[in-house]
């Protein structure tokens, strides 16, 4: 294989990984436990957090593990939910880059 074509092949992996992070990044999930909300994206980022009960709303205390778990969990979802698209895309070839996918 000439460098050439190695370097359109990069490329378009390269595009590949930009595009499947977009589709990552427009996927939202919503989980929900104790009367609070959390959405996000499959890029694990957080995109809103809504509380409902009122009761938390007003400790801290109360509030910040329901916080820590739910957060948790949709970065468990956005990884499993990355893994699953990236796998789909490039079929297992990011496995042998050694990715974490």
């Amino acid at each position: 294989m000439n460098i050439y074509n190695m370097m359109k092949q990069l490329k378009n992996l390269q595009q590949g990984f930009e595009e499947t992070k977009e589709i990552l990044r427009s996927r939202k999930e919503i989980i929900e436990r104790e009367g609070v909300e959390v959405i996000f994206n499959g890029l694990g980022e957080i995109v809103n957090i809504e509380v409902r009960d009122e009761e938390l709303k007003n400790s801290w205390e109360k509030l910040k593990p329901v916080l820590i778990d739910l957060i948790n969990q949709a970065q468990d979802i956005s990884r499993d939910m990355a893994k699953e698209e990236f796998n789909r895309r490039f079929g297992g070839l990011l496995g042998g880059l050694g990715l974490g996918f």
